[in-house]
């Protein structure tokens, strides 16, 4: 990596190097979390699906009867499948904050071991959870006042349409409630890129959850369309590749079902399904927790030297940790 304010390529090459370069503390490292989360979420998952596809077996030969319940699938079930959620989110969670510190120390040329990587990271398990809670609940909220701006929209519309022109009301619903999704859409954008450095800052600069979304928030200011752009290509090529992936690896995982079927042939796909999203989690997870860290890195050495510090030490060769990091170290 040159130890210099970063370019869009720079930041991609970078990202790529650091996958070839650390194949054990990337790929590996991803496959492995990934692949124990997956199967944990399958296993709490199974009983809904098992429960969901019974009833839509009954549903499409006609057997459901008044006495059937109404929910088709029981509020246990519910409960077992969105714990799976909460263990996959929290694995990609612990996964990015790994992989975050393993590109920290790439940048200088450090290659750790996967107990290093852990090592560096376990102190900091509750701010990382802590991070992880706080960013999703602002998600949740900015979806939640999407939500209710297409709906005011839709309301306005029907309001008009209802006392007046229904053409003229449609018009206006159609215009109200686009108009509340591209103004929901650019609320979300913009209040996620402010915060989106938040788990570097946590990890490397050792900050508790709130100080880390507030200095985010300070680091990414003026910075917002460079960032929005950079983030939005790296999403679409992770998107690309997962996509082309997932099909491929999926349709193999479902040959299992059509060949044997019955309870071995579902053992056998949900088996290739997690190896299948272990796959492909361990070649996007390194790539974007590498560009996100390399792009905090880059506004840190436009905005406070970060570059200078960085050259002293790899010049020096001395050992460091993520201490190298923290914005007192740069008085």
């Amino acid at each position: 990596m040159p130890l210099r304010p970063l370019g869009l390529g720079d930041i991609l090459n970078g990202a790529f190097a650091l996958i070839r370069n650390h194949p054990a503390t990337t790929l590996g490292l991803a496959f492995v979390v990934i692949a124990i989360s997956a199967t944990l979420s399958t296993l709490l998952s199974n009983g809904f699906l098992t429960e969901y596809e019974r009833s839509l077996e009954q549903l499409m030969s006609g057997q459901i009867s008044p006495e059937d319940p109404v929910m088709p699938v029981s509020g246990d079930s519910i409960l077992l499948m969105m714990l799976g959620t909460a263990v996959n989110y929290l694995a990609v969670t612990l996964l990015t904050a790994l992989l975050t510190s393993v590109v920290g120390m790439a940048v200088l040329g450090h290659k750790h071991t996967v107990s290093q990587v852990w090592t560096a990271v376990r102190s900091r398990l509750w701010s990382i959870l802590g991070l992880s809670v706080l960013q999703y609940l602002i998600h949740f909220a900015l979806a939640m006042v999407m939500v209710v701006l297409v709906l005011s929209g839709a309301l306005v519309g029907a309001f008009l349409a209802a006392t007046g022109s229904q053409a003229l009301g449609a018009l206006i619903a159609l215009a109200s409630v686009l108009l509340g999704l591209l103004g929901g859409l650019a609320l979300f954008a913009w209040i996620g890129i402010r915060i989106y450095l938040a788990m570097p800052i946590v990890v490397l600069e050792r900050l508790g959850p709130g100080r880390a979304l507030a200095r985010s928030w300070r680091l990414t200011q003026g910075n917002w369309w460079r960032m929005l752009g950079i983030v939005a290509l790296t999403m679409l090529i992770v998107l690309g590749v997962s996509l082309i992936l997932m099909l491929a690896l999926g349709a193999l995982a479902g040959l299992p079902m059509i060949l044997a079927g019955g309870d071995w042939g579902l053992t056998a796909a949900n088996t290739l399904g997690v190896v299948a999203e272990a796959l492909t989690y361990s070649i996007t997870a390194p790539f974007l927790a590498a560009v996100t860290t390399l792009l905090y890195i880059d506004l840190r050495m436009r905005r406070e030297g970060l570059d200078l510090r960085l050259h002293w030490i790899a010049q020096q060769g001395v050992p460091v940790g993520p201490e190298i990091y923290r914005p007192e170290q740069h008085a």
